[in-house]
């Protein structure tokens, strides 16, 4: 079957938006994993208490000077949203207080928001699925393949071939399998692996896809092989099993 509609782009993170007021405003965390939304003309802004699963939708892509999807933050610890080149800044900053790496990484663009999350939650050598339409092709060496379902947002509709012993899929929450399902997590009527959201294990096939679809293709389960807790974000390893 083919993958469903993934156009959604918040699911079930909390949504705070931040209205162009042109304010200097603090602006409070929910507690859970928040999607702080922005418009043009919002100011300078204080996120408080941003963490490892909160997102920034941004209403234009923050500029990157060397185009390799990491924005770092000024040496004053501000980030221009607004900026356009390398000498002109805008008029939107924002302080995300309580945020470490102070670097935020892009994770494409929907609904109109261009959608950016912590730097440090992706680890080295991870290729990670954005919130498009992704294709990858696991055919050559071990690939290790991240969704960040923690964000609650939806990551869209991925397609993986050539998926193989060596190769991982790797989430922050844990896929939905059942208390009688086994060890082996086997897709639901739709033939491909509906992420859940950040509350681990819901399942995709009930309601709204919660954190994206993939269809890898050629196999129809995984198995939980590996859990690693790394700066505070656990990640889950699934694969075929062994």
């Amino acid at each position: 079957m083919a993958l469903g509609d993934n156009s959604k782009l918040i699911t079930t993170a909390d949504t705070v938006s931040v209205s162009g007021n042109g304010t200097n405003d603090p602006i409070a965390n929910t507690g859970g994993a928040t999607a702080f939304s922005f418009t043009g003309g919002s100011g300078d802004d204080q996120l408080e208490g941003f963490g490892k699963n909160d997102s920034v939708l941004n209403y234009q892509k923050i500029f990157d000077g060397n185009g390799d999807g990491i924005i770092d933050f000024g040496p004053n610890g501000i980030l221009d949203i607004s900026r356009t080149t390398a000498k002109n800044a805008g008029a939107d900053q924002i302080t995300l207080q309580g945020m470490e790496s102070k670097q935020l990484r892009y994770l494409g663009s929907k609904e109109g928001y261009f959608v950016y999350a912590d730097a440090s939650v992706r680890l080295k050598g991870f290729t990670e699925g954005t919130v498009n339409n992704d294709t990858f092709d696991a055919g050559t060496g071990a690939k290790k393949y991240f969704y960040d379902t923690a964000l609650g947002l939806n990551l869209g509709g991925d397609t993986i071939t050539n998926f193989g012993a060596d190769d991982r899929i790797v989430t922050t929450t844990k896929l939905h399998n059942g208390t009688d399902a086994g060890a082996l997590i086997t897709y639901g009527k739709n033939e491909v692996l509906d992420l859940s959201g950040e509350t681990n294990g819901i399942k995709g096939d009930v309601g709204p896809t919660h954190g994206g679809q993939i269809d890898i293709v050629g196999t129809n389960h995984l198995a939980l092989l590996d859990i690693a807790e790394v700066n505070g974000v656990t990640y889950y390893y699934y694969g075929l099993e062994v």
